[in-house]
């Protein structure tokens, strides 16, 4: 039979996926097995406004590969897909719209037309990444696709609210809050990054004692916040300030006194001792206004420009240029005692990059306690959930649980789920399911619903359960009886806190059980400079694009072999091995194909009598041990393990030795018993690597003879054929043949070693060698035994078997674990042009040797340099050492 003779991704991408799908392939009712066990993963919801990215095409490879693996184990399996409304996200592609468009803004066009927008905007642009994702191969169930504002979800999120807050575990409250001045919302802590900068200034401002001569001097970082200090605070052991504790101080720039506190909380030892306290701007220095009843000065609004209670001097301005201004009269006054340079972290809004603000803010927050003490439960006393690996993640996520502050969970957008309270005229707060119900709470029907949302990562911590079909109002269905919890959460470590600890904790709340028994944490991809990848740095890698220069499933393979847990530079060299490697198994099935008449696939073929030649022996025995090793591998999560078994398996085992070594068998029309084994093993190592390569495996497995239905595992016995629904191999650990194993390991190493010599030495691809070799009498049997295939692979004429031999001196030489082996060179090359050569190779490598270990030798080097580009010089100081005692070695041969 007759294909292509090259491969052609994009043809079999383009044809493939929708007969999966259309044929219902990827839903758990094609498993017709009753008895069948449930497999279950949920996606992490993409935002609608996003497009695939790397961390995307890794997560998703890595949940397919599980998924396809399990089905074809005869797993009931469901893999839900679903999207994120992206609150913040989706709310500014919208304001960014209507300004482009008619320069209006959302309050030029009230809510409930905005609202009209968002969804608008969500149905036209928010499936890039659902069409991204079948282009990726993602064998996830498509009828029960999810988004977090469908109408059951919404109501999910209705009654979890409603009962936190009935239950006492919701509350509204006036609190520190991180405060986005772009995006004029709060965000939780987990929203905001953390960035070092050593541009920071420290400023020492001197406050005037009431009644004296005396100044105290405070430092601090935000010079503009000092409008809204209700206090100055010193620690209660510090002598300096004995005297002052219970005194005032006038407070500049304002027509204000504040008294002198003691409070244990000021650290004697930073700055001057003394602290200004601004309970409305800092978090640390709300809680001491707490216990000192100190008045909660506001001066910003809340796009951080300061608000009238900063003074008619500064109403209006940023609160960068407020800063200025600050600093500016407090030098005019002479009461800037100095500035230093200091190292600063800023908190970081973590979508739009803005400096975000401490405020005092009316908010609603769920207290954290129980749910706390419920994940933690899980974790220490059950295990759950398990992480993989599980170091650091185990450990970080059980003490950040332990330390979990409360979560503020309103933002001020229009785009999301509406808090369900209402307010009467009097400001009485209903909290209920419906409007209706709120009315009939009240007494009254003159309600306003409260105008801000909830968080983003509220209506995803339900995902474990909703998407399942509970609400409140339906407690159970099938799909939440059956499919959680889910089995397996693949996942980045920036979202452990956010969204894994959160759908523990609700799961377990609403529905009593764990949200999925183990979490894998992949390692971030990263840019070639070793950075994060970002539009802003210009070092990203966009999928789509690798898709299309080399195929989905090198991506696939390429992203699977380095999903190791840490994070990844990103490598355009390694993605073409994968290219290559698709090419090497379409080239390989094509020869196979190309010998196949009369033949079929036929897994009895592999039923070896005594008298099967070493090569098939050896073959089977590989192809069973791969199949037990790859599945070890994916037990435990060691995905790049498991790619590199495939990888060697196909390479070297199957295409560079066996089909080598029976090319000669299967290109006799009349041995049809070669032919059926050779497609047999190939069909057998396709289904191996099906989960990390579909579109290929299923191209190449329909073109062997002999594939059908009726190579389905028993639960797809009646469905259209497909690789997809084959019972992906177990591996028999009763054909492993360690004997057949080591010996074919022997000739392989005795062939190989012969053409290194033959490359080294630069003798002729036409010249036949004569090879001596000296090995024990067990090794002689098997070398003489397969002398065949040792001259014909090895392009020698002679094969010279002893205990030692006797060889000229001129003999390029080699070894082996079990064996000598010499090939004399007389005839073959012109001695006194390979010495000059040879020596010549020497000299450069000595150079160049020297070269890079001064380099090493240089301690600044080492200690500046990159680190991947010291680890480089001392691997390639070690190749240098190889090929230096290759040298040397034949060079002695010569002389």
């Amino acid at each position: 039979m007759e294909i292509a003779k090259a491969y052609n991704p994009k043809e079999a991408e383009s044809s493939h996926y929708e007969r999966w799908e259309r044929n219902g392939f990827f839903a758990p009712e094609i498993n017709q097995d009753p008895a069948a066990t449930k497999y279950s993963i949920v996606i992490p919801p993409p935002n609608v406004t996003g497009s695939l990215h790397m961390g995307h095409a890794l997560q998703h490879t890595l949940m397919d590969v599980l998924i396809r693996r399990k089905r074809m184990q005869g797993y009931r399996t469901l893999w839900l897909p679903g999207t994120d409304h992206a609150g913040i996200s989706v709310q500014r592609k919208v304001v960014e719209q209507l300004k482009k468009d008619e320069n209006k803004t959302p309050i030029d066009v009230g809510r409930e037309e905005f609202i009209r927008r968002a969804w608008a905007w969500k149905e036209e642009y928010g499936n890039t990444i659902v069409d991204q994702m079948r282009r990726e191969g993602a064998s996830v169930d498509w009828s029960r696709h999810r988004f977090t504002m469908d109408e059951s979800l919404s109501r999910a999120v209705r009654e979890v609210f409603c009962t936190l807050y009935e239950e006492g575990w919701i509350y509204r409250g006036l609190r520190i809050v991180n405060w986005c001045p772009k995006d004029k919302t709060v965000l939780s802590d987990l929203e905001v990054k953390e960035e070092s900068r050593k541009d920071g200034k420290l400023y020492y401002l001197k406050y005037p004692v009431k009644g004296s001569d005396r100044t105290l001097t405070v430092a601090t970082t935000r010079p503009e916040t000092m409008l809204g200090d209700t206090a100055v605070a010193v620690n209660p052991s510090d002598d300096r300030y004995q005297g002052l504790v219970g005194a005032t101080v006038e407070l500049p720039l304002t027509n204000r006194e504040i008294p002198i506190i003691a409070d244990e909380y000021v650290d004697a030892e930073f700055g001057t001792g003394a602290v200004k306290i601004t309970p409305a701007h800092d978090p640390n220095d709300y809680q001491i206004g707490i216990r000192h009843d100190l008045e909660q000065l506001l001066v910003m609004n809340d796009n951080a420009t300061m608000n009238a209670a900063a003074g008619a001097d500064f109403d209006g301005l940023d609160r960068f240029k407020a800063r200025e201004k600050v600093i500016e009269r407090f030098e005019e006054l002479g009461l800037l005692e100095k500035i230093e340079d200091y190292e600063i972290s800023l908190p970081i809004c973590e979508r739009c990059k803005t400096i975000v603000e401490p405020i005092l803010s009316e908010q609603w927050f769920v207290k954290m306690d129980e749910m706390r003490d419920m994940a933690l439960d899980l974790i220490k006393n059950q295990g759950v959930p398990h992480f993989s690996p599980q170091v650091p993640h185990e450990k970080v996520y059980t003490n950040w649980l332990e330390n979990l502050k409360d979560w503020t969970i309103s933002r001020q957008l229009w785009w999301g789920h509406q808090i369900p309270a209402w307010y009467d005229s009097d400001g009485e707060i209903y909290v209920a399911r419906s409007f209706e119900t709120a009315c009939e709470l009240a007494g009254t029907d003159d309600l306003t619903q409260d105008s801000d949302v909830l968080d983003t990562w509220f209506s995803s911590a339900l995902w474990a359960f909703s998407t399942f079909g509970w609400n409140g109002e339906v407690a159970e269905t099938d799909d939440l009886n059956t499919f959680c919890p889910t089995d397996v959460l693949v996942t980045g470590r920036d979202i452990i806190f956010l969204w894994v600890s959160r759908m523990m904790m609700t799961t377990k709340k609403f529905v009593d059980k764990v949200a999925f028994d183990d979490v894998i944490v992949t390692g971030t991809v990263l840019g070639k400079d070793g950075k994060p990848m970002s539009k802003s740095r210009g070092n990203g890698v966009d999928p789509i694009d690798l898709f299309d220069k080399f195929g989905v499933d090198a991506t696939r393979v390429y992203l699977a072999s380095i999903a190791t847990g840490a994070d990844i530079r990103w490598n355009d060299a390694l993605i073409e091995t994968y290219r290559n490697f698709a090419n090497k198994i379409w080239n390989a099935t094509r020869f196979c194909l190309m010998n196949s008449d009369g033949a079929g696939v036929d897994h009895s073929s592999l039923m070896l009598g005594e008298n099967a030649s070493i090569a098939d022996k050896w073959i089977v025995s590989r192809l069973n041990r791969t199949a037990i090793d790859v599945n070890a591998a994916l037990d435990k999560y060691f995905f790049h393990e498991a790619v590199s078994l495939l990888y060697h398996f196909f390479w070297d085992d199957f295409c560079d030795w066996y089909i080598e070594l029976v090319k000669d068998e299967i290109g006799d029309a009349s041995n049809v018993g070669a032919r059926t084994r050779i497609l047999t093993i190939l069909e057998i190592a396709l289904r191996m690597l099906h989960p990390f390569m579909p579109y290929l495996t299923e191209e190449l497995w329909h073109k062997l003879p002999g594939t059908s239905n009726a190579l389905h595992h028993t639960a797809y016995s009646a469905a259209e054929s497909t690789i997809m629904l084959t019972s992906f191999p177990p591996g028999d650990a009763r054909a492993i043949d360690e004997r057949a194993e080591s010996e074919m390991q022997s000739v392989i190493d005795v062939i190989s070693k012969v053409r290194n010599i033959r490359a080294e030495m630069q003798i002729k691809p036409s010249d036949r060698v004569d090879v001596h070799v000296a090995a024990n009498v067990d090794a002689q049997k098997v070398f003489a035994e397969n002398e065949a295939q040792i001259l014909k692979l090895a392009r020698a004429d002679k094969l010279v078997l002893g205990e030692k031999f006797d060889v000229p001196k001129a003999s390029a030489k080699a070894v082996t674990t079990v064996a000598e082996i010499a090939v004399p060179l007389e005839g073959l090359i012109d001695f006194e042009k390979e010495i000059a050569r040879l020596e010549n190779a020497l000299t450069k490598l000595e150079a160049e040797n020297a070269r890079l270990v001064g380099q090493l030798s240089n301690a600044n080097f080492v200690e500046r340099a990159p680190a991947e580009k010291v680890r480089e010089i001392r691997d390639r100081v070690a190749e240098i050492d190889t090929q230096v005692a290759a040298l040397r070695q034949n060079l002695e041969a010569l002389k």
